[in-house]
């Protein structure tokens, strides 16, 4: 009877675990039988690991050597540490007041560049309605915690106070570790080209401005270089015999407050092209002007104010900070960064609208 019952049992077990196989593969419908089939699931796939480290080290390989040989340069207009600007730094007895909002922008690029338009060296503070501008010396130090690198120099009011002046300004500078253009201690010393190499990239800066003779370099005389283009042609010539593998170039030139740029801008940027150069970053008129693709080549005619105390109109609060990735044939790509000054000093970044309305006055 036992063994019985135990036959039994196990014969119902049996039925039971067939029919949950059978279950597997077909089901009853309403009127005919419906099979389904079965997958077994596949079978993973395993990388032998000295394979997979060596493609992760091919892949590192290309990411390296494209950021090796593509660089970011982050160019800004105007900037003027004086006047109403100065008294804003002192009043927050910060010299990071203006520049801070920007900040980690302008630090993320491999270079950053700006046109200086006041002199760094000791005096009284400027009165709001002077044109003589003077900036403290720890104004120096605040553009280089900002994050910028080189400072375009020549303008018409980098002489407000004479030779001596831009001498004092070479010396905070250098004390900050701030590169400088287009100057010089007399002209046998004036830096055009500065030449500087990132991530194997060998580029040539150069800068230029309109001004009346004496503010020139003189054998005996501290002074700048004036736009000339002979000597425009003559200076790229020589970045040329450097083996550089870019130039930029550097114009102050314009007229104030205008959104077209004048014929002399036109002229200069395209003979700085024709020569060799290839970018031309143009500041001045304190507005954005247009800007033009010349024979596959960026200009700027003008990127408007970012430090400034111009708070008396909309176009003067505006300026355009732009991003140029470059490789050793030119600009790969570009990105644009409008911003409007707040509090007679501060660029902050703006979106939206106003962005568009700002990066639109390139091709207005």
């Amino acid at each position: 009877m036992r063994k019985s019952t135990t036959l039994i049992i196990v014969i119902v077990l049996a039925i039971i675990i067939a029919a949950g196989a059978f279950s597997a593969v077909f089901f009853w419908a309403e009127d005919d039988l419906v099979f389904e089939k079965v997958y077994l699931p596949e079978q993973l796939v395993y990388l032998d690991f000295d394979q997979w480290k060596k493609i992760q080290q091919e892949q590192i390989a290309l990411f390296q050597k494209k950021e090796k040989e593509e660089i970011t340069l982050f160019a800004v207009g105007d900037i003027m540490m004086s006047r109403a600007v100065e008294r804003k730094m002192l009043a927050k007895n910060d010299f990071m007041y203006c520049l801070e909002p920007t900040r980690k922008l302008v630090q993320s690029a491999d270079i950053a560049m700006a046109n200086l338009e006041s002199p760094i060296i000791e005096g009284p503070l400027v009165d709001d309605g002077s044109f003589s501008f003077r900036a403290d010396p720890r104004s120096a130090e605040a553009l280089a915690l900002a994050g910028f690198d080189i400072l375009s120099l020549p303008n018409n009011h980098i002489m407000n106070y004479g030779s001596e002046g831009l001498v004092k300004t070479f010396e905070y500078l250098g004390k900050n570790n701030l590169d400088y253009v287009g100057v010089g201690e007399n002209l046998n010393k004036i830096v055009n080209p500065l030449i500087k190499e990132v991530k194997g990239i060998k580029i040539a800066f150069l800068s230029y401005a309109y001004g009346p003779e004496s503010y020139k370099a003189t054998t005996a005389r501290a002074g700048m270089a004036l736009m000339d283009t002979e000597q425009l042609i003559a200076d790229i010539n020589t970045a040329h015999e450097e083996k550089v593998d870019l130039i930029i170039v550097s114009m102050h030139d314009g007229v104030e407050y205008v959104n077209d740029p004048a014929v002399h801008q036109t002229e200069f940027a395209h003979v700085a092209i024709d020569s060799g150069a290839d970018v031309v970053l143009g500041h001045h008129p304190h507005v954005v002007q247009k800007m033009e693709i010349y024979k596959d080549r960026y200009i700027y005619y003008s990127l408007g104010n970012f430090v400034f105390d111009q708070m008396w109109s909309q176009d003067t609060r505006e300026g355009l900070g732009v991003m140029l990735h470059l490789n050793k044939e030119g600009v790969t790509d570009v990105e644009y960064y409008p911003i409007e000054i707040q509090d007679y000093c501060r660029p902050e970044l703006v979106e939206g609208e106003q962005a568009e309305k700002i990066i639109g006055k390139l091709g207005s």
